[in-house]
C-alpha cells in the first residue's frame, strides 16, 4: 500500500506542476515579452562593427587592400538580408510612405503581419552596387547605421518631421569635407513603424 500511496502522490504532484506550467504559458503573449525596456529613444548600431575597447573604431589604409577589404566584407555580409530580390520576395505589401503602418490583425501569410521592404538599393552609393568597395578603397567610406528595434515603438518629436539621422564631427572637422545620407537626408520613413516583433513580422 505504501508504494501505491507514493505512486499516487507523485502522479498528483506531476499533474499539478504540469497544470501550473500550462497556465503560465497560456497567459504569455508569444508576440511580445512581458517585460521590456520602454526607451524614449532606441539605441543604434554601426557597421562596419569593428569595436575597440569601448567604441566602434573604423581604421583602414587605402593603400593596403587587405585593410579595406575587411570593411567591405563586413558590409557585404550585413547587407545580405536586404538584397533587393530577397526583400521584395518576402515583403510584397505596398506600404504608404509617411504614415505609421498600424496593423491590428494578422493579415499577412502564415498568421503574420506585413513588413515594409527596405532594399539594399535604397542606400544609393553606399549600397555596394555602384561601388563594391563601399568607398573604402579611397577616402569616401560608407558607414551604415541601424536603429535597434523596440516592439510597438512610435517615434515622435512632436513635429511633422519623420525621424532622421544626423551625424556631427566632434574632432578632425578639417578632415571631413561633407557627409551624405542615404536614403535622402537620413530619413527613416514612418511606414517602418511600429515593429511588432520577430515572430509577427518576418
Amino acid at each position: 500500500y505504501i508504494s501505491l500511496y507514493y505512486a499516487a502522490f507523485y502522479v498528483v504532484m506531476t499533474a499539478l506542476f504540469s497544470l501550473a506550467i500550462w497556465t503560465l504559458m497560456y497567459t504569455l503573449d508569444p508576440y511580445a515579452p512581458d517585460y521590456q525596456d520602454r526607451l524614449k529613444s532606441p539605441g543604434v548600431m554601426v557597421w562596419p562593427d569593428t569595436y575597440g575597447e569601448e567604441v566602434v573604431e573604423i581604421s583602414y589604409n587605402t593603400s593596403d587592400k587587405a585593410s579595406w577589404m575587411k570593411m567591405k566584407n563586413i558590409l557585404d555580409k550585413f547587407l545580405e538580408p536586404y538584397n533587393d530580390t530577397k526583400q521584395l520576395e518576402c515583403n510584397t505589401y505596398n506600404c504608404t510612405k509617411g504614415k505609421y503602418f498600424i496593423q491590428n490583425t494578422f493579415s499577412a501569410p502564415h498568421h503574420t503581419k506585413w513588413a515594409c521592404p527596405f532594399t539594399q538599393s535604397m542606400l544609393g552609393p553606399c549600397s555596394g552596387f555602384e561601388d563594391p568597395t563601399f568607398g573604402y578603397n579611397c577616402t569616401m567610406p560608407c558607414v551604415i547605421i541601424k536603429m535597434n528595434r523596440i516592439i510597438e515603438f512610435l517615434p515622435s518629436n512632436h513635429t511633422d518631421l519623420p525621424p532622421y539621422v544626423n551625424c556631427t564631427v566632434l574632432e578632425g572637422q578639417d578632415n571631413v569635407a561633407k557627409i551624405e545620407y542615404f536614403p535622402d537626408r537620413g530619413i527613416m520613413d514612418l511606414s517602418y513603424f511600429p515593429y511588432y516583433g520577430k515572430l509577427a513580422q518576418v
